[in-house]
């Protein structure tokens, strides 16, 4: 006879979820540590309003170390949405199973008018 619930295992994970569900995000973090580094994390006139703009502007550019330690900031920030996507993903993953346990149980207690495991 089929066990009714049975323990459901997930699949072993292949070497491209791997990657993507930790390679990825380390690769993005390396990435903006080094660029943060090489500006010597310097930050200074990366802002953005009416008196004081990014562009050309009356003979100052904005310079390079800020741009470069805006997008090492801007990297990291992107690892840490990759991970909790990645999270996102394999909760509602094992969200499905439960529902499918449970509603296999349902099914079970409507056969059998008692619920699976009770003596």
């Amino acid at each position: 006879m089929r066990r009714v619930l049975d323990i459901r295992r997930r699949p072993e994970s292949g070497p491209f979820v791997l990657f993507v569900r930790w390679g990825l995000p380390l690769m993005f973090v390396i990435f903006g540590i080094v660029l943060i580094v090489l500006a010597h994390g310097h930050l200074g006139g990366v802002q953005d309003n009416a008196a004081e703009s990014n562009v050309f502007t009356g003979g100052t550019f904005t310079d390079r170390d800020s741009v470069l330690s805006a997008v090492g900031v801007a990297s990291i920030v992107i690892a840490l949405m990759i991970l909790l996507l990645n999270w996102m993903l394999r909760m509602n993953a094992d969200e499905t199973g439960d529902r499918a346990k449970e509603d296999e149980a349902r099914d079970y207690f409507r056969r059998n008018g008692r619920w699976p495991g009770e003596e």
